[in-house]
């Protein structure tokens, strides 16, 4: 009987798990076929080297961002039960002059990287464009 039972959820679980799976890929077919009919030739489901390291790019300055935002409530919340200690106000200071300076050198970084990127990028368009003349 439990052996009966067991066999009948085993397979009722992988049935829907294969129409499951079926659905998804047809949802994201139909997606892409409207993305592709609404934005005709300037809209591309290929991921290519730089679109990746793009989204890279962009997730960890997300990450970023929740970490400084987490340590500043950190520091935030250790300033505000401190009591009047020297010692936990100075570490819950110390914390947010640390966070603040992390992320004026990251975002420091990330803008002269755009920079030299956008400019690169720029010099090879102006490059290819006069050889083909």
């Amino acid at each position: 009987m439990f052996l009966a039972s067991a066999i009948l959820v085993i397979s009722g679980l992988l049935l829907f798990t294969v129409v499951d799976q079926a659905l998804a890929q047809s949802a994201t077919a139909t997606i892409s076929e409207g993305l592709d009919t609404a934005a005709g030739s300037s809209y591309s489901t290929e991921l290519t080297v730089s679109v990746f390291i793009g989204n890279m790019i962009r997730t960890l300055l997300a990450a970023t961002g929740i970490v400084f935002l987490v340590l500043t409530v950190y520091a935030g919340i250790l300033y505000m039960t401190a009591q009047g200690e020297p010692d936990k106000i100075k570490k819950a200071k110390g914390m947010l002059t640390n966070a603040v300076i992390g992320l004026i050198i990251i975002v420091g970084a990330y803008a002269i990287t755009r920079y030299v990127v956008d400019a690169l990028s720029e010099a090879a368009t102006a490059t290819t464009a006069t050889e083909a003349e």
